[in-house]
This record gives C-alpha cells, structure tokens and sequence, in this order.
C-alpha cells in the first residue's frame, strides 16, 4: 500500500537556495567543460592526423573500406553506451537511495527476484533500454531526483572523455585501439548530448528535459514518484487494484498529452481494468480522445489498443474496431510480443470479432507462457485473470 504525499512546500528564505544534487551537477558540468578545453587544444591537429593516417589511402577500396570500419565501430561504441547509460541510472539511484527494481537493455531484462537474479524477456517498442527503481520514502514530501534522472548523461560522459583523452595523449596507443577509443567517445557524447540537452523527440521528453519538469513542477514530481513506485510494487506482485484508487487520481483540466499525466491516467484505467469494472476503465480511457493525436506515440497506441479491447468485449462494433486498428498499430503489436497485455488483446479479437475460437485459444496458451516469465508480476497476474474471462465467455464461439 502506498500513500500519495505532497512535495514539501518551499519556504521563502530557501527558495533560492541550491539543492546538494544541482551543485554536484554543476561542478560535474564545470569539470567537463574544463577537460574539453583541454582536449581541444589538439583536437584539431588530432584529428587531421587521424584521418591522414586511419582513413586516407591511395586505394579507393581501402579507403571506403575504412569508412565502413569506422561506421560499424560507431554503431558497437553506441549500443555500449546504450548499457554504460542505463548503468549510470542505476549507478546514481542507489547511491541516492534507490533500490533495484529491474535492468533492460533490447528484450533481455534482468530482475531480482527472490533475492535471485532472472534473465526474462521484455520489451517496449521505440526504446533500446531502460532501467528501472523503486525511489526512497519521502522525506517530507521530497525525493532525490536530479542525479537519478541525469545518471546515465554523468556516466555516458565519464567514460567518452576518458577514452578521447587516453587515444590523444596517453603514450604507446597506436591503431586499432586509438582508433577505436575515439569513435568510443564520439558516440557517447552523441547520447550524451541528445539526453543532456533539455529537448523532446518526437513529443518523448529527454532525461534532461524531464529534471526541468520535475523541478519546476509539484504535480510533475508526485506523478513521476507515483510512477516508480508504482512499477516498484508490481514488480514485487502487487496488483494495482489493491493500491488505494484515489492516488491514481488527476485535478481536472489537467493536460493529459504530458507524459506523466498520461501515465498517471492510465494507472486509473488499470485500476479498474483490475477490477473488471470495464464501464468506468472505458469512461477513464475515453478521456485520452481529445488529446489522442497529441500524446506520445507509444502512449497513443496503448490508448486505442485498449480502446479496441473494450469494443470488442462490448458492443464489438467492426466499423469502430477497423478504424483503430490501422497498418501502424498493428506494426506496433506486432513489435510488443513481450508485452503481454497485448496477447490478451488478440486473444479477445480473435475469439470475438473473427469468432475463431482455435486462435483465441492459442492467445491463451502463449499469455500464460508468457506470464512465467514476466518481469512485472502483479500486472501478469492481472493479465492472467482477464484472459480467463475471456475463455469463459468463449463457450458461445462457433469453430
């Protein structure tokens, strides 16, 4: 059980006073600054030498050779700093206080579960990582949130500097490995700079952006608690209908198309999906419609996949039904295999909408493998009831 607490409010002799996380941040950015002036007094010269000496060639064919080499370098240096950020997040969450909850980089999902390490299998399309924490109690409504959220920029940054500095001074380095070492910290500075300045993608707030939020907003910083906790006991085997309804809860008007907003409402939804009360779950997702082409992506498929599930299981209204589920959503399901909310989703669209009750079966069985091996237990066993209903309601399918 969890309860929902407002952040502490600023007293006015505080208010401009500098929490320990952003003077940590700030020197960090200070020292980087620092080194990068340092490196760049030879950079240039550096990198004319290396180009003469890694790239260039009187052969054509060695040359584009080489090129290609140093695109492939790039691309394996990138999906390292993939796995060094998400460690930087989990780095700094558990020097801040933070407890594992789970550790993914592609599908392959590391838990610890019964004080035993898993490997299982999840994914979430559009994202190549992600780590995930349950956040310390609240200290009078405050949690550490600066360093957690800018940990994978910190650790991307550490390591792409250090290895641009050993390639251009330390001594006895020659090719391969300087070569390698610096396109190494040309990539990490990439993923560095794409999450350490504050923007958005495609309408997904980078990590910098989202420590902007946070601290400028109230609401912001109790939806994203709520979110980590959330996840937190779930992972643990906590249903969401067994979590008090009224933290889900949202001040009216408020914009569902900001992510947490978003997030938050669909928690509500799953609340009453949880508690197979589909009347009020379709009044709540509903409520997405006229936000539906403003929200992120990933969240507006999720929106109409569910959209389309309690169609389905209502008046299952074809015209309604085909509008949704276009070439685009399908893709994404397609991509989501490890999701298991969206077995539950087929299985029902093809027990009652196509009326095949050997394919809807078929849904069951892979959800219930499925569910062995989910990393968020308290959502697969929600999942694992839902499916059940649906077989009930089978009987009446003609195969």
């Amino acid at each position: 059980m969890i309860k929902r607490k407002s952040a502490m409010n600023i007293s006015q002799k505080n208010k401009h006073k500098l929490s320990p996380e952003i003077i940590i941040f700030l020197v960090f950015v200070v020292v980087t600054f620092v080194v990068g002036i340092i490196a760049g007094r030879s950079s240039n010269t550096y990198l004319e030498g290396f180009m003469n000496q890694h790239v260039k060639s009187d052969n054509m064919f060695l040359e584009l050779l080489n090129f290609y080499m140093i695109f492939i370098i790039f691309g394996l240096g990138f999906v390292t700093h993939i796995v060094i950020h998400e460690a930087g997040h989990l780095i700094f969450g558990l020097m801040t206080g933070y407890s594992f909850v789970s550790f993914r980089i592609g599908s392959l999902t590391f838990i610890k579960e019964n004080k035993k390490w898993k490997l299982k299998k999840f994914n979430i399309p559009g994202t190549a990582g992600q780590c995930l924490m349950m956040p310390p109690d609240l200290d009078d409504g405050n949690f550490p949130l600066v360093i957690y959220n800018l940990g994978g920029v910190i650790m991307n940054l550490i390591t792409a500097i250090a290895a641009i500095l050993i390639a251009i001074f330390a001594k006895g380095i020659t090719y391969p490995i300087d070569a390698i070492l610096v396109i190494f910290g040309a990539a990490g500075i990439l993923i560095a700079i794409t999450n350490g300045v504050p923007i958005r993608i495609l309408r997904v707030p980078n990590d910098a952006y989202n420590v902007l939020s946070l601290l400028k907003s109230e609401d912001s910083r109790n939806a994203f608690y709520l979110q980590l906790k959330v996840n937190g006991l779930q992972s643990q085997g906590t249903r969401i209908k067994d979590m008090p309804l009224e933290i889900f809860k949202l001040k009216e008007n408020v914009d569902l198309c900001n992510p947490l907003n978003t997030s938050i409402r669909l928690m509500e939804y799953t609340w009453y999906l949880d508690n197979m009360d589909f009347y009020r779950a379709k009044q709540c997702i509903d409520s997405f419609v006229p936000y539906i082409d403003k929200v992120v992506s990933i969240f507006k498929f999720e929106i109409n996949c569910e959209r389309i599930f309690l169609e389905i299981t209502n008046n299952c209204d074809k015209t309604f039904i085909d509008d949704l589920y276009d070439k685009n959503l399908k893709k994404y399901i397609k991509a989501a295999k490890f999701m298991i909310g969206k077995k539950r989703l087929l299985m029902a669209y093809e027990g009652f909408y196509n009326k095949d009750k050997i394919k809807a079966l078929k849904y069951y069985e892979e959800t219930k493998q499925l569910a062995k091996s989910y990393p968020v237990k308290g959502e697969a066993d929600m999942e694992l009831m839902l499916v059940d209903w649906i077989k009930e309601n089978l009987d009446d399918i003609i195969v």
